[in-house]
């Protein structure tokens, strides 16, 4: 199963949302979990958002950079 940039920032800002509602640590029997802290989510939401931009781009075949250079002789 392939993942993409998309499929993770959607999972990153819903990690997000869940860490600001206030579950950012709970218990389950005797273990404790921790969710990553905001700063570290926040910076990467900004990473995957950049790259979820260039994927989407590079999907609908507007990614591609077309720079024509004249040489004069």
């Amino acid at each position: 199963m392939t993942t993409t940039y998309t499929d993770r920032l959607a999972k990153v800002r819903i990690a997000i949302d869940k860490l600001i509602e206030g579950s950012q640590s709970w218990r389950m029997g005797d273990r404790q979990y921790t969710r990553a802290d905001l700063s570290t989510l926040y910076s990467m939401e900004k990473h995957y958002a950049k790259l979820a931009a260039k994927e989407q781009a590079a999907a609908s075949g507007r990614g591609g950079r077309n720079r024509i250079r004249y040489i004069w002789m």
